[in-house]
């Protein structure tokens, strides 16, 4: 009996600590919070008139991030993208040279470093639909001229352009999305990254203007905030702790109860 109150204990504390973290990064860009699921434990009764399964407790099945889109907000800065889709922004280390070491994001509050790159809050850079990083150009220099970044825009399809001088204009490149077979199998890595697996499929690099719209519109001057509802985590928090609460008073008297039987 202890063993099966002991397994309420343990599922509901893992339900309350994915709650607790999907709400304290309720407010975090591009969040995606995770979804525990459990499973009833069963055992074969020993009696041969009544063959019928008993419960032995329970377990966590799995714990997976939902990776629904959460809601739109306008900033008005050209290096804050959002994806309205299903593509995710790709994004790579610098100086990692693994060929599978790319990262998927759905946080797009980018910015550009010393040398141009277009990179995460945490450094990582943006990799185009080539698979290229994307670098955009500070200056150029056109015979005795010297051009200055003046303008950059990044229209729905990704395409991201640099204005150096009045007139000039350069295609810097397209920001690469990814597609996955199963995207709600991602492994969550921390910092909103997450890695593919076997479970989730390789990723199929492309961009807004690939499989008739699919790999979703960027939008430039918008970030997606997190896909957390409040009402309905602190709802099933709610549950959790009251479960929680009931598996140790249940604890409690069954040891209660066992000492009382081995004092006599």
């Amino acid at each position: 009996m202890i063993s099966v109150i002991r397994s309420g204990l343990d599922a509901s504390m893992k339900q309350i600590g994915v709650l607790s973290n999907n709400i304290a990064n309720a407010r975090t860009t591009g969040f995606k919070k995770s979804m525990a699921s459990f499973q009833d434990v069963y055992a074969q009764k020993a009696s041969l008139l009544n063959p019928g399964k008993i419960g032995h407790g329970a377990r966590t099945e799995n714990v997976r991030p939902s990776q629904v889109q959460g809601p739109l907000t306008q900033t008005d800065q050209t290096l804050d993208l959002a994806v309205e889709g299903q593509g995710m922004f790709v994004v790579k280390r610098a100086d990692d040279t693994d060929a599978d070491a790319q990262s998927y994001t759905r946080d797009g509050s980018f910015s550009l470093d010393n040398e141009g790159f277009m990179i995460t809050t945490d450094g990582h850079r943006v990799l185009s639909d080539q698979g290229q990083f994307l670098q955009v150009p500070f200056e150029r220099v056109i015979g005795e001229d010297r051009l200055a970044l003046e303008q950059l825009t990044i229209d729905e399809y990704g395409n991201v352009r640099a204005q150096l001088g009045r007139d000039r204009v350069e295609n810097v490149g397209r920001v690469g999305l990814a597609l996955f077979a199963d995207i709600n199998r991602l492994t969550p890595v921390g910092n909103n990254l997450f890695k593919a697996n076997e479970a989730s499929g390789a990723a199929e690099l492309g961009s807004g203007l690939d499989a008739d719209g699919l790999y979703g519109k960027v939008m430039s001057g918008a970030l997606e905030m997190a896909n957390t509802d409040m009402t309905s985590e602190l709802s099933v928090l709610i549950q959790a702790q009251q479960a929680f609460s009931g598996s140790s008073r249940m604890l409690q008297a069954e040891t209660d109860m066992t000492k009382r039987f081995t004092s006599r």
